[in-house]
C-alpha cells in the first residue's frame, strides 16, 4: 500500500513536471530563433539556422510526448515509464542548448563567454523553477547546462575565467539546493494531499455503508433505488425489490446477548452478499432488515434469486460461545413493470409482501400484489 501511495505521488509529480513544461510551446521557440539570431554574431549564419532548425523539430517532439502523456490519463504503475520517455524527450532539448558550447564558443573572446555563460543561467534557473516537481528529472536535465555553464571557462584557463567556473559552480549548487527545497515542500504539499483524499473517501464510504455488516446503508439504498427507478422509467425496463427480515431475531438477542445477534446479522449479510448479483444494490435497512434491488429483473427471475437467498440463509449454521443458531429470513418480492410507482410504494409493497411472508409461517417468499 505504501509503495503505491509513493507512485502514485510520483506521478502526480510527473503531472506537474509535465504541466511546468507545457509553456515551451509558447516560450522555447521564439527564445530559440533570439538565440539564433544573436549566435550569428560568432559564428556562419548556417550553423546557427541549422541548430535553430534542429531545436525546433526537438521541440515539437518533447511537446508532443507531453501531450500523449495528459491524453494517456496514466496510472501510478506507468509513473516509470514515462518518465524515462519524458527524460529521453526534454533531454535531447537540454543536449540541444548545451552543443552551444562545442560549436559556437570561440575561447578568448570574452562576448561570447559572457554571452554562453549567460544563455546557460538562464536555462538552469527556468530549469529549477519548471523541473522541480520531479526530483530525477530534475536532475537529469541539469546535467548537460551544469557542465555548459562551467566548461567553457576552464578552457581559457586565465584567473578570471577560473574564477567564472567557481562562481558558476557556486551557482549551480545554489539552484539545485532551492530546487530541491521547492521538490520537498510540494511532495510534501501531494502526500497530505493524497491523505486528504483517502480519509474523505473513508468518511464517504462510512456515510454510504453499515458499520456492523459492511453492506450498503439505508441512505445509500435510497440513492441507489431512486437512480435505479428513474432509469427503469426511462428505458421501461422491470425493477425487482426483495425485502428480507430475519426470522425470530429478537429471541436471539434476548437468549444469546446483543453481540450473538451482531454476529448473526453479519453471517446473514455475507451469505445474502454471496447470492446476490455484483450489479444488485444489497443494503442493511437497519435492525435486523435487508433489501435487495434488482434491476432489469422480472418477476420469475425475482422469484428465483429470492428463493435461491431464502434457501442459502436457512443452510447457514453460525456457532456461538453461546449456543448454535441456525437463522432463517422471510422474503417480499415487489416488481415494478412499467416504473409508474415510486421508491417508497415499491418498498411498502414489498414491507407487506415480506410480513404476509412471517404470517404464513416464515421462512418462505411472498410475491407483492400487482400495482393497481
Amino acid at each position: 500500500m505504501e509503495d503505491q501511495g509513493g507512485a502514485s505521488v510520483r506521478l502526480h509529480q510527473l503531472g506537474l513536471y509535465v504541466d511546468n513544461h507545457l509553456h515551451d510551446r509558447y516560450l522555447a521557440p521564439p527564445l530559440t530563433v533570439v538565440v539564433a539570431t544573436l549566435l550569428t554574431l560568432w559564428v556562419p549564419w548556417w550553423q546557427a539556422l541549422l541548430w535553430a532548425a534542429v531545436e525546433l523539430v526537438v521541440i515539437a517532439v518533447y511537446v508532443n510526448v507531453y501531450l500523449r502523456f495528459r491524453r494517456a490519463a496514466a496510472v501510478a504503475q506507468d509513473e516509470v515509464r514515462w518518465a524515462r520517455r519524458i527524460a529521453l524527450a526534454h533531454g535531447a532539448h537540454m543536449a540541444m542548448w548545451s552543443s552551444i558550447v562545442v560549436w559556437a564558443y570561440q575561447p578568448g573572446n570574452l562576448a561570447n563567454l559572457m554571452f554562453v555563460m549567460l544563455v546557460h543561467v538562464g536555462l538552469i534557473s527556468l530549469t529549477v523553477v519548471m523541473s522541480n516537481p520531479h526530483r530525477r528529472l530534475l536532475f537529469s536535465d541539469l546535467i548537460a547546462p551544469a557542465l555548459a555553464l562551467v566548461g567553457p571557462p576552464l578552457l581559457d584557463g586565465t584567473l578570471f575565467s577560473l574564477g567564472l567556473t567557481v562562481l558558476g559552480g557556486l551557482y549551480i549548487a545554489l539552484m539545485l539546493m532551492v530546487g530541491l527545497k521547492i521538490h520537498a515542500s510540494t511532495t510534501e504539499a501531494l502526500v497530505l494531499r493524497q491523505r486528504n483524499d483517502a480519509l474523505i473517501e473513508e468518511l464517504e464510504q462510512q456515510v454510504r455503508r453499515d458499520a456492523l455488516t459492511g453492506l450498503a446503508n439505508r441512505r445509500c439504498f435510497i440513492d441507489s433505488g431512486q437512480a435505479e427507478l428513474q432509469r427503469a422509467v426511462r428505458y421501461r425496463h422491470a425493477l425487482a425489490l426483495l425485502m428480507v427480515d430475519i426470522d425470530h431475531f429478537k429471541p436471539i438477542n434476548d437468549s444469546y446477548g446483543h453481540l450473538a445477534g451482531d454476529e448473526v446479522l453479519k453471517a446473514v449479510a455475507a451469505v445474502c452478499a454471496a447470492t446476490v448479483r455484483s450489479n444488485d444494490c444489497l443494503a442493511r435497512l437497519g435492525g435486523e432488515e435487508f433489501a435487495v434491488l434488482m434491476p432489469e429483473t422480472a418477476l420469475d427471475e425475482a422469484c428465483a434469486a429470492a428463493e435461491r437467498l431464502r434457501a442459502a440463509v436457512a443452510r447457514l449454521c453460525c456457532e456461538l460461545p453461546e449456543g448454535v443458531v441456525k437463522p432463517t429470513v422471510s422474503i417480499g418480492v415487489a416488481i415494478t413493470a412499467d416504473g409508474d410507482e415510486t421508491l417508497s410504494s415499491l418498498m411498502r409493497r414489498g414491507d407487506r409482501a415480506m410480513y404476509a411472508a412471517k404470517a404464513q409461517g416464515r421462512n418462505c417468499v411472498v410475491v407483492a400484489p400487482a400495482l393497481d
